[in-house]
């Protein structure tokens, strides 16, 4: 089935052909241990799988998607899901992920973020235009 891949590494988003098995998915994130995260990032039940231990690794880079507060960590797939929880192709469009994802860099933007704005509990509002803060 297709899927979508972010790597922040070369700063760009690709379709892919993902097998079904969510074995699979450890290997094309580059998960640290095999183990990966799921992050719900629209309505639509499509969600980013992300290496679980991805904010411990070393020279790590980060991104941002609008419907998710908080920057996420190395690599990602993009995929759908039914009602009954298996996998399915994304239901969001190609083009309107990759307007809804920036790209941060790595710990040391995030740090230098943090030294001009102090604390931070919506990332968003630094990234993408006209959106506010949620307190």
């Amino acid at each position: 089935m297709q899927a979508y891949f972010i790597n922040p590494f070369s700063q760009n988003v690709t379709t892919v052909d993902y097998d079904g098995n969510y074995e699979s998915i450890g290997r094309m994130i580059d998960a640290s241990r095999g183990y990966f995260d799921v992050v719900r990032l629209d309505q639509n039940q499509d969600a980013a799988f992300v290496d679980d231990e991805g904010l411990y690794v070393e020279n790590q880079r980060f991104w941002i998607h609008r419907n998710y507060p908080q920057p996420l960590a190395g690599k990602a797939l993009i995929l759908g899901c039914n009602d009954e929880g298996d996998s399915t192709e994304p239901k969001t469009s190609f083009e309107e992920l990759v307007g809804d994802i920036r790209f941060i860099g790595d710990r040391f933007e995030l740090a230098l973020l943090h030294k001009f704005v102090g604390q931070i509990d919506d990332y968003r509002p630094h990234f993408f235009t006209g959106m506010k803060e949620i307190a």
